[in-house]
């Protein structure tokens, strides 16, 4: 006996039903507005994984498809992506410890790209001194 959603065009609204068999009952109707007119949605469907399969799934070198180690979000996307694949062993709180990380990372980025632009200009401005004398290391 399968559980069928349906969904009503009226009301926009989304309900199932215990169907036995695999036809719709007769007199199908939306419980909320009463439309008869109501059509089966497509369910979302759970499929459980051996760990075998997951560790095969996390060796896929498609799962490192479009990661830029360079780019933070990036990294938290893949990370994202392997919680999904680790499932329970990640912990309930994985996404939110992954924000976190990217946040302190942007900020840190942030951080270092304004410190560095001060490092920069005082760099070139050493340059450009030494560069009118005589070489430090004593090269003619």
């Amino acid at each position: 006996m399968p559980i069928y959603e349906y969904l009503c065009p009226q009301c926009n609204g989304r309900f199932q039903k215990l169907v036995y068999g695999f036809r719709d009952p007769e007199g199908l109707a939306c419980p909320r507005c009463g439309a008869v007119d109501v059509r089966r949605a497509i369910s979302r469907v759970a499929v459980l994984k051996s760990e075998e399969s997951r560790i095969e799934a996390l060796a896929d070198p498609s799962m490192l498809a479009g990661l830029d180690e360079n780019d933070p979000r990036s990294i938290a996307r893949w990370a994202k992506k392997l919680g999904k694949e680790l499932g329970e062993e990640a912990g309930d709180d994985w996404d939110e410890m992954v924000d976190e990380m990217l946040e302190e990372e942007l900020q840190r980025k942030e951080k270092g790209e304004e410190e560095g632009a001060d490092e920069e200009e005082e760099t070139s401005s050493t340059l450009k001194k030494s560069s009118s004398g005589p070489d430090d290391l004593g090269w003619a």
